[in-house]
């Protein structure tokens, strides 16, 4: 199964976060009523957008959910609604300030994934460590189990040139892949130009050069046609 969030951000502070759980065939086949299990009344009651189960290009079935934002804030409130108070996602912010001529957005979050340490109870690693298995390799083993059967997944898109400590860089984005027993911080700025004043200098600057030179023309033409004294 994979569990996807996403946070795709514009120049204005608006966007929409993205939310989606996807099962591949073996995973479907212990839910085979998925669609009757499902209850997102909650979620489209806040303003979320549902859409499957339904089969998509990589063999899974997704549900996915999208909520739009007005402004950054906005961000941090569609991730609070989706995660709740015990969810992985933790923190999530999205910051944007603008200047004339540019503007910058940073986001930052947090993904607390459960693992096996987390699983187990104070008892059972103490029995554990008293019959000679190591439980730091026991973990380690549980954990790799863990992250073949449960797959997390963040996804940023953030408006111009993009900086971040994500492993992965897409079209326009990052993406972070955080582990069974991580606590990931993620974190991701980037710088975009404003154009509209760019252009509207540049336009600016081409028709008052325009005017001065058909002005300096004009003037020219006045000058040949008077006669000499």
């Amino acid at each position: 199964m994979t569990i996807a969030v996403g946070v795709d951000a514009q120049q204005n502070g608006s966007g929409v976060v993205r939310a989606g759980v996807g099962l591949d065939e073996d995973a479907l086949h212990q839910i085979p009523d998925l669609a009757q299990q499902l209850r997102v009344d909650d979620l489209k009651k806040a303003g979320w957008t549902v859409v499957g189960p339904r089969e998509e290009r990589d063999n899974r079935t997704w549900v996915r959910a999208t909520k739009p934002f007005a402004n950054p804030g906005g961000a941090a409130k569609a991730m609070t609604e989706l995660n709740g108070p015990n969810g992985p996602f933790k923190n999530f912010k999205l910051r944007s300030t603008h200047s004339f001529l540019r503007t910058k957005t940073s986001f930052a979050g947090t993904v607390d994934r459960v693992g096996a340490k987390n699983l187990a109870d104070l008892k059972l690693q103490q029995q554990l460590g008293g019959s000679g298995v190591d439980p730091r390799v026991l973990e380690e083993q549980l954990n790799q189990l863990i992250n073949r059967s449960l797959r997390t997944e963040v996804v940023v898109h953030l408006p111009g040139s993009i900086s971040s400590n994500a492993p992965t860089e897409i079209s326009g984005g990052v993406v972070w892949h955080p582990k069974a027993g991580e606590q990931a911080h993620l974190v991701a700025s980037s710088t975009a130009w404003n154009l509209r004043p760019i252009i509207f200098g540049a336009l600016a600057i081409v028709l008052a050069g325009a005017a001065v030179l058909l002005w300096r023309r004009s003037r020219a033409r006045r000058v040949s046609v008077t006669p000499s004294s």
